[in-house]
């Protein structure tokens, strides 16, 4: 690629990235209307830098909230109109994050700018969702079974995985499982866990969870295996030989 058309395809990434406009055109950022969760005194460039972290934060683009022609030519935005629901509750939600921010401020006796303040990504997370993983999976599951659950969550990994959207540790499916345990679903409870074990088959707690959910079950001698492959990746792991030692007494006594 030549300087020229290198240089080229900096602006055009500039002006994708900010909303900018074209050499030539006023920019629609110098005279906004209608503002009013924001400060009416914001900055040309303070706004368009709010706008698409607002985007950036909760997977959107102008057209979610905002009345154009073309969502790819912000030249045909009227930005000013308040046609869309989704730009009322976003109001709504820029100011709730103002009133946490300033909360936190009086509680902890700090100026603004020496605080971790909430913004959109606390929770949205470049989701226009605010879901975790698991809430996903668990309405899928209830909605559909539990192989289109695993589909889901197979399709979710390879789309997010690396970034900050949902969380594929493996903590997130030992959750998930264990709340199908505490539902007394125990086939979706080893199903989520098998899942996990899957990709991450050293997972000694999902190991430990596994054998809790089978001794639930009443198969004792599938969750001492479980336990056991546990302490093989754990050793010494006192919890887990708790749990075997508990199996034996009980065998014992029984």
């Amino acid at each position: 690629m030549s300087k020229n058309r290198h240089a080229g395809a900096i602006i055009s990434l500039a002006i994708l990235l900010t909303g900018a406009s074209l050499p030539g055109h006023a920019s629609m950022w110098d005279d906004p209307k209608n503002i009013k969760a924001l400060s009416e005194d914001i900055t040309p460039d303070e706004l368009r830098r709010t706008m698409r972290n607002f985007a950036g934060d909760t997977g959107s683009r102008c057209s979610s909230c905002h009345v154009g022609e073309d969502e790819n030519d912000l030249s045909t935005y009227d930005f000013s109109l308040d046609d869309k629901e989704k730009k009322l509750k976003a109001r709504e939600m820029i100011r709730m994050v103002a009133d946490i921010n300033s909360h936190l401020a009086s509680v902890f006796k700090k100026s603004p700018e020496l605080l971790v303040k909430v913004d959109c990504a606390t929770c949205h997370r470049g989701n226009s969702k605010p879901e975790k993983i698991q809430d996903v999976l668990a309405r899928t599951y209830h909605d559909k079974g539990i192989q289109e659950a695993d589909a889901e969550y197979r399709e979710l990994r390879e789309r997010y995985y690396g970034g900050y959207t949902f969380d594929f540790s493996e903590k997130a499916l030992m959750i998930l499982a264990e709340q199908m345990a505490e539902e007394d679903d125990i086939v979706a409870a080893l199903g989520f866990l098998a899942l996990n074990l899957e990709f991450y088959p050293r997972s000694s707690r999902s190991y430990v969870l596994k054998g809790q959910v089978l001794t639930a079950s009443g198969d004792n001698p599938a969750a001492r295996e479980s336990y056991q492959r546990a302490l093989e990746i754990d050793p010494g792991n006192p919890w887990t030989q708790r749990l075997l030692d508990a199996m034996d007494d009980e065998e014992r006594v029984n």
